[in-house]
């Protein structure tokens, strides 16, 4: 990786010749960019359905993924009718669609439910959280599901994720990235959590990963460049730490005059000319800079983490990146085994409620919202029982999850649970046909089959595209 501190011989602006003929072949997660971008001219591009309807009206997709299942039952489907030991808390409020209701501690989303739909129905058998995500970020079944708590880590034979998918299908501007990831999926601390890489599709069709963001304030909104940095490599792998991220970003603009005026950089081939382009050009570091945000904008989103990155993952997609995914911010934040209902009402639910709303008000002021399709969704929901820690457990069999824009007809409901959130009444969803219609919106068939690095077919999805919410 490109190294802005560590020591050797340098040029007088301080980047050592090596560093800028690594530049072109930079790896990151595994992904050697010129790879990709050879892999991107290589493939045949794949035969498209006429864009009717819903399918296509999508040009991006952001994927809030939260990690470690989210209480169905104490955000979008409560039960206030149910047992005190299954209903819990908290209580439903009107939202702005009539009959409509979500949790109290969603006040801003409850005044948008006219610009999204809410699926209750959704479900799957696999109740842990590493196999539950791989089948919630592939859309397949992991081969090793089965006895529950066995949580292999993540190999290259995996499935691909459904950005990585999007990446090999999907049409993207071949001056951005076509998959950035945001945040980190981690289990147990690690972060080779399954699901996320493009697994036997191989390191051409892996995201872009950009490190969790830490809170802003003030003028320091710019210095969150430092996500950009680590396109060009580690500032801090030379054991020497940043006195600020406003540095980092100083010494990228810095040394962008001198890469692009060497002979050495010139004397690239194509693909790694292209690739050296794609990281250091400014189109593209403009994107990640969060300072080009007027403060009204800043302050509609706030200075969470999570929120920081929904005005990230709308800075992307409006430069014209198709696949972004928001990650949790901490290791399986939303595993609630204890103090469910007090880390929903402090922490998880105002923080989802700004966010989110934030991220669904901005796109549709900018016009982006028909043609961005916004998914929230985890990977399973909580058990309808409260247990003796004030927690609830691991419950993958009904869950929520809603979706917005690009394509999907909003103001909905979609499916239903029993009584008592535990099982769909009507109408089930599974992981399949969820990122079926993530693929249809988008304008791929999903249907469609992919070679692995062996040159095998692969389904992208079993799954069916939920109609029934599409416009």
């Amino acid at each position: 990786m490109l190294s802005f501190l560590n020591r050797g011989v340098r040029l007088c602006d301080g980047i050592s010749r090596r560093e800028v003929l690594r530049v072109g072949g930079l790896g990151f997660t595994g992904l050697l960019w010129s790879d990709w971008l050879q892999a991107r001219a290589a493939q045949t591009a794949p035969s498209r359905q006429p864009a009717v309807g819903s399918f296509g009206k999508a040009k991006a997709c952001i994927l809030i993924f939260n990690y470690g299942g989210p209480s169905h039952i104490d955000s979008f489907d409560l039960k206030p009718e149910a047992p005190v030991e299954i209903r819990g808390e908290f209580q439903p409020i009107a939202s702005s669609v009539a009959g409509t209701s979500v949790c109290e501690h969603l006040p801003r989303l409850a005044a948008m439910a006219d610009h999204y739909t809410i699926v209750r129905s959704a479900n799957h058998v696999d109740n842990d959280h590493a196999v539950g995500a791989y089948l919630a970020l592939t859309a397949h079944p992991h081969p090793r599901s089965r006895p529950l708590g066995v949580e292999p880590a993540a190999t290259p034979q995996d499935m691909p994720s459904l950005g990585s998918v999007v990446s090999k299908l999907g049409a993207a501007d071949q001056s951005m990235f076509p998959y950035v990831t945001l945040g980190e999926l981690r289990h147990f601390g690690n972060k080779d959590s399954m699901g996320q890489n493009a697994g036997c599709l191989g390191h051409a069709y892996d995201p872009f990963a950009v490190p969790f963001t830490q809170p802003m304030g003030g003028d320091d909104v710019r210095l969150d460049m430092r996500v950009v940095g680590s396109m060009l490599g580690d500032a801090q792998s030379a054991g020497q730490k940043l006195d600020g991220r406003r540095q980092l970003l100083d010494r990228m603009n810095g040394a962008l005059p001198a890469l692009e005026s060497m002979s050495s950089t010139r004397d690239l081939d194509g693909f790694r000319r292209k690739a050296y382009e794609l990281l250091a050009s400014p189109a593209s570091r403009d994107a990640f800079d969060l300072a080009k945000e007027p403060q009204h904008i800043r302050d509609l989103y706030g200075d969470s983490p999570f929120a920081q990155n929904c005005m990230l993952a709308r800075r992307l997609v409006e430069a014209g990146v198709p696949m972004v995914t928001v990650y949790s911010v901490a290791n399986r934040d939303w595993d609630t085994h204890d103090n469910n209902f007090k880390s929903l009402k402090n922490t998880l639910l105002p923080v989802t409620d700004r966010g989110l709303s934030a991220l669904l008000h901005d796109l549709r002021d900018r016009g982006l919202l028909d043609e961005t399709l916004v998914v929230w969704m985890g990977d399973m929901g909580r058990t309808p029982l409260v247990n003796k820690q004030a927690g609830r457990d691991h419950w993958s069999f009904c869950y929520s999850a809603v979706l917005a824009g690009g394509g999907v007809r909003p103001g909905q409901v979609y499916g239903s649970s029993d009584r008592n959130a535990a099982y769909p009444a009507s109408q089930p969803v599974s992981p399949a046909d969820l990122a079926a219609t993530i693929y249809h919106c988008l304008g791929i068939n999903p249907r469609s089959q992919v070679s692995d690095q062996q040159g095998r077919p692969l389904h992208i999805t079993l799954g069916e595209p939920v109609h029934g919410i599409l416009v």
